[in-house]
């Protein structure tokens, strides 16, 4: 049979298209890591919130032998304090991570149409070559027919 006369230009689309699809890959990987960077940071502001909280509930323990009560109370309201600023800390870098994922999510939304749209034009192109070949599957099937109706007619004209 015949080579398809368009197979480079299917090559070539076949080879966009795994390309696109790879880009897909790495987008939903991008994504998975902008994700899980998120869960991470939440699950510090969990773990900070947690402390801040048995702080708080450890504040009027007595303090240590030697150590003053205002001192003591200083010191602690301090430390609560500054888990209060690391949680603070940690919401602004969750917020950037969920940009981060939102873009994320933009991207891979963005690599999964340009998937689908090469695989659409491969698709109609190997659509295209099944038809193609169909046509060509017909004219040999005639061709034959003709020739087989040649050589009865041939040999009927031979018998007389």
């Amino acid at each position: 049979m015949k080579r398809y006369p368009l197979q480079t230009l299917l090559q070539l689309r076949a080879h966009r298209t795994e390309a696109a699809r790879r880009v897909v890959l790495d987008r939903q990987r991008a994504l998975q890591q902008c994700q899980d960077a998120c869960q991470r940071i939440e699950g510090e502001i969990d773990d900070l919130r947690t402390s801040r909280a048995q702080h708080r509930a450890r504040l009027l323990d007595p303090p240590p032998a030697g150590v003053p009560w205002p001192a003591a109370l200083s010191q602690r309201e301090l430390y609560i304090e500054l888990i209060g600023e690391q949680i603070f800390g940690a919401q602004a870098r969750l917020a950037k991570a969920q940009d981060a994922v939102r873009e994320a999510e933009q991207a891979l939304q963005a690599a999964r149409d340009a998937f689908f749209r090469a695989k659409a034009r491969e698709d109609a192109l190997e659509k295209r070559r099944d038809v193609w070949r169909g046509e060509q599957r017909g004219l040999q099937a005639r061709q034959e027919e003709a020739t087989a109706e040649d050589l009865m007619q041939a040999r009927h004209l031979a018998r007389r």
